[in-house]
């Protein structure tokens, strides 16, 4: 698979460069910001959010903060880059402002790539039979979208209705054997999947690295058409994977899997200096001192504050029946935390949690220490659905007493991915509580069943383990973004300003 972001070997050699020199730049609006005014972004580049398959179309993230004094729209173009010299640039994508946080003279801006505005139903003048190229050529030419690769003129029999714009996309890139992304020029693209690999990353270049001994090699794919599942290959379950694709067909499947699925891959996570070049969706090599393993880039994270840094996914597929694969590792770190008195607790909202104007519980953690003066901190994320109402309020108690309240700014009409916080501290020997509430300021908005998961971490308690993983998914939901052709005109986006009253 060819690079998919062209920069020159001189490029690559400098990134590769431990004592390197790093510019950065952001294009907002018509405004300029360099490296004296930006503070730091994140980058988030996903390509498979879970485990690899084919038929994704995950929007990209782009969140940066700045210095700021002008005044910059929701809506306006992002156009980030990183170089090594001052004179090659290279590009880190194409995004549209969503959210503006403004505190003074500074402001942390959240945007997205045009991914996120292809939520509309999708509807099609052509009639059956026709083309997935020919599909795929409206949708970029009714929506205003650069596409530089169309795919093959893959026959389609039957045009569904009900599936969004950005549905289609996926099940158009899948019927061609690949993913559907914007790449770092703002053009949509289709990574075909073909099992090469070009560039070789090397351990000296990684931080830290684990690897997953064991390979994935996909051999099976089984496709649910809505009326009938298909499938191809003869594989166990960490070699199949599975897709919804109401166009696929029994000759087309077999083609993918001959013709373009030739994967083997390793699982792995990098922590590495920042190689902009790189994009999820490619495989790569990780070489080191006596072992050569093909990765796949299921998701970058990118971190700028002066540095670049990267941390790289490569997703295998793991078991579905948890009595298959025991991790006996993550039991002995457990038994290890409740014997050095630190704890890890999670909740996730098994019901749908009704708010109103009268307080209502969202989470309530109790736990023992071990001895005075500790700590823990809480960290609850979740998705309310509006209902009218236009403020969120959380409060935080510990031990029955008031500690907290943040007042949450949202959209009423339409769903929000909202974060809250809290470090208790000085906590006494003994068992202790803490408790969030969450109110309206008027009217009703729903946390629907399974979209709140709060966290609680800290030193010197003692206690169980409900949950073990470090990490948590949180998949965020900003309001609708339409985009008009000519002139790339984003309307229908209200951007809300977060502030907190500390008590």
């Amino acid at each position: 698979m060819i690079i998919l972001v062209q920069v020159s070997d001189n490029f690559k050699n400098l990134a590769a460069q431990p004592g390197r020199k790093l510019s950065c730049k952001i294009t907002a609006g018509e405004y300029t910001y360099l490296d004296d005014r930006i503070i730091e972004f994140d980058f988030d580049d996903i390509a498979h959010p879970d485990y690899y398959k084919i038929g994704t179309t995950c929007p990209n993230r782009f969140a940066f903060s700045v210095r700021y004094q002008e005044e910059l729209a929701v809506g306006a173009e992002v156009k980030p880059y990183i170089s090594f010299d001052g004179e090659e640039w290279c590009p880190l994508g194409v995004f549209f402002i969503a959210r503006r946080y403004i505190r003074g003279s500074y402001a942390s801006i959240i945007c997205y790539d045009r991914m996120y505005s292809l939520d509309d139903a999708y509807s099609s003048s052509l009639s059956a039979p026709t083309t997935t190229s020919a599909l795929l050529r409206e949708i970029c030419s009714n929506h205003g979208l650069s596409c530089s690769n169309y795919g093959a003129d893959i026959e389609v029999k039957d045009i569904p209705s009900d599936c969004t714009v950005k549905d289609m996309i996926g099940y158009i890139a899948a019927m061609n054997g690949g993913i559907a992304k914007f790449d770092r020029n703002g053009a949509l693209r289709m990574i075909i999947h073909r099992g090469n690999q070009e560039f070789f990353l090397y351990e000296k270049n990684c931080m830290e690295c684990q690897r997953n001994l064991s390979i994935a090699e996909i051999k099976r794919i089984v496709a649910d058409t809505g009326d009938k599942i298909l499938e191809y290959g003869s594989a166990g379950e960490l070699g199949t994977i599975e897709i919804f694709n109401p166009l696929m067909t029994e000759t087309v499947l077999s083609s993918i899997r001959t013709n373009h699925l030739v994967v083997r891959f390793h699982g792995a996570e990098i922590e590495m200096q920042g190689m902009p070049f790189l994009e999820a969706g490619e495989f790569i090599h990780l070489t080191g001192k006596g072992y050569l393993n093909t990765i796949v880039l299921s998701e970058i994270n990118y971190h700028y504050n002066g540095a670049l840094t990267a941390k790289l996914h490569s997703r295998n597929r793991s078991y579905s029946d948890p009595t298959v694969h025991k991790n006996e590792l993550e039991a002995a770190l457990a038994e290890i935390r409740t014997s050095l008195g630190n704890i890890y607790k999670t909740h996730t909202n098994e019901a749908a949690i009704a708010l109103s104007t009268t307080e209502t519980e969202a989470v309530l953690f109790s736990f023992e220490t071990k001895k005075s003066d500790m700590f823990a901190q809480i960290d609850m994320n979740f998705t309310v659905d509006g209902g009218g109402s236009n403020s969120l309020i959380a409060a935080v108690y510990v031990n029955g007493t008031k500690k907290r309240e943040s007042v949450h700014t949202v959209n009423g009409s339409s769903k929000e991915l909202l974060h809250f916080h809290y470090l208790a501290d000085e906590l006494p020997k003994g068992v202790n509580t803490i408790r969030i509430t969450l109110r309206t300021v008027s009217g009703q908005m729903t946390v629907q069943s399974g979209q709140l998961v709060a966290t609680l971490v800290g030193k010197g308690m003692a206690g169980g383990n409900r949950n073990v993983h470090d990490r948590q998914i949180i998949f965020e939901s900003i309001p609708t973004i339409t985009l008009k052709y000519g002139g790339f005109k984003l309307a229908d986006i209200s951007y809300s300003l977060q502030t907190e009253e500390a008590t």
